[in-house]
Parts: structure tokens; sequence; C-alpha cells
């Protein structure tokens, strides 16, 4: 069973980041544009900041955006890494 990490605007949100494109993060995400669209503006709304500028054919990060995506990706890949590890060791450690 996957363990979902992010909250679903969250999770739009860094994937619009990482493509520079919320068409390219829909594709990914196996869902419509407009989906994303709606997610990046109800995390927006929620933090009462604009998080992108966005512009014909691309994206630009704002001040707050480009901390958010910094520290929210960095967060999700030492989530992934702890994750992984403990996978690895599969539950085989004595409980004390």
């Amino acid at each position: 069973m996957a363990i979902s990490l992010l909250s679903l605007p969250l999770r739009y949100f860094l994937e619009v980041a990482r493509t520079g494109s919320v068409n390219q993060a829909a594709q990914r995400l196996h869902v419509a544009a407009s989906a994303v669209s709606r997610q990046l503006g109800k995390l927006e709304d929620s933090l009462g900041v604009t998080l992108f500028v966005r512009r014909h054919r691309a994206i630009v990060f704002t001040p707050e955006g480009e901390r958010l995506f910094r520290s929210a990706d960095g967060a999700l890949q030492q989530l992934q890494d702890v994750l992984a590890d403990i996978r690895r060791h599969d539950g085989h450690r004595p409980v004390t």
C-alpha cells in the first residue's frame, strides 16, 4: 500500500514546479490541466500568496513559490529516503 505524503494541492504544485508547465504536470499526474490549475488556486488561496507568475507558455516562481518549492522538495526527498530505508529493513527489527 502506498502512503500519500502530500496533500493534493502541494503534490500538484511540486509537479508544476518540476516541469515548468501546467499541461506537462497534468500529463504526468494523469489528470486534466484544469484540475491542476484549480488545485494551484486552492493552495495559493490557502496560503494567501501567489506562487507562480503565469506567462504565455511559461510559469515563473514568485519568491514565495521558490521558497515553498525548495523547502517542500527537500522535505519530500528526505521522507522518501526514510521510507525507502524502512522498507529495506522490512520490519525485522526487534521491539525494545
